[in-house]
């Protein structure tokens, strides 16, 4: 009975891990959604991206001693980049190709990102995480919990930046271009916009956003080229929730998958929880996306 105690006890701190980690594969969630949304593929890149602009800012930041703020942003400059490249160079080339083969070609980048990184980087060798803020925090009123003002930064940026995305595409020229694109790309030509360019932005967006992921969750993961590129499959998981098409549920999937990957800790020492916990929720949200009489996945 104590020791039942004791476990349920560890679920409040255990919650603002959960949210935080939700927070990370929102951004990187939303960045699959919005590149699915106009492009219709599925982007396996995009953990590598992640990892890649990541290890930018750790170039920055750690190995040369500058501000966290100013290797976030060049994560950022870099995961616009890649975007931009990828989408410039192979997506595009391939208009009109099957959806396969542009989701083979991502598989392809993901290789290439993953390899270079290794060898500049170390493949197995252990990173110090990026750091933006301190660590220290402050207790919740009536608990024992201690908030981290890196964990509240976290927080708030992915909910900042997934209302930011929201607002965009509902308010501005640009999503309603991205909307047009995503619903009918000839129709959108018809009306005079460039698709090319609202496709290419959508990467570029998309990311940006796997860029923050990456550097914001690097104090929760042990920080290496192969764990912080499987980031994907936790994005994944939470835009499936969203069916790959809303926003809002791939974020709250994002935030479910969080607090599902962690609560088990309470209760087992068994390393691979985790992936056991990521794993139940992908095939729940496949059930649900492939039920009978719901709308398919878009592929082209």
């Amino acid at each position: 009975m104590i020791l039942a105690e004791a476990r349920f006890s560890l679920l409040p701190g255990l919650t603002v891990i959960g949210i935080v980690l939700g927070g990370t594969y929102a951004l990187a969630a939303i960045g699959i959604v919005l590149i699915y949304r106009v492009s219709g593929v599925l982007n396996f890149a995009h953990g590598a991206v992640a990892m890649f602009s990541t290890f930018i800012a750790y170039q920055v930041s750690v190995v040369s001693g500058l501000p966290g703020w100013l290797g976030l942003l060049a994560a950022v400059a870099a995961g616009i980049a890649m975007g931009f490249i990828i989408e410039r160079l192979t997506m595009r080339p391939l208009a009109g190709k099957p959806v396969l083969t542009k989701v083979v070609i991502t598989i392809g980048w993901l290789i290439v990102l993953q390899a270079a990184a290794a060898l500049i980087w170390k493949a197995n060798a252990y990173h110090r995480a990026v750091k933006l803020v301190s660590k220290s925090g402050f207790r919740l009123t009536g608990t024992s919990v201690v908030v981290g003002y890196d964990q509240l930064t976290t927080l708030i940026v992915a909910l900042v930046l997934a209302l930011g995305t929201a607002a965009v595409l509902k308010y501005t020229m640009l999503g309603a271009s991205m909307r047009a694109v995503a619903d009918d790309p000839e129709a959108a030509r018809l009306w005079g916009i460039s698709v090319n360019r609202v496709t290419a932005a959508s990467w570029m967006a998309g990311s940006a956003m796997a860029a923050i992921a990456g550097v914001l969750i690097t104090p929760l993961i042990t920080f290496d080229t192969f764990s912080l590129t499987l980031i994907v499959i936790d994005a994944f998981v939470a835009a499936l929730i969203g069916r790959l098409t809303s926003l809002p549920y791939a974020v709250l999937g994002a935030f479910i998958l969080g607090l599902v990957q962690e609560y088990p800790t309470a209760f087992t020492n068994n390393s691979g929880m985790h992936e056991v916990a990521t794993f139940a929720l992908l095939l729940i949200a496949l059930a649900v996306l492939f039920r009978p009489g719901s709308r398919k996945l878009r592929v082209a």
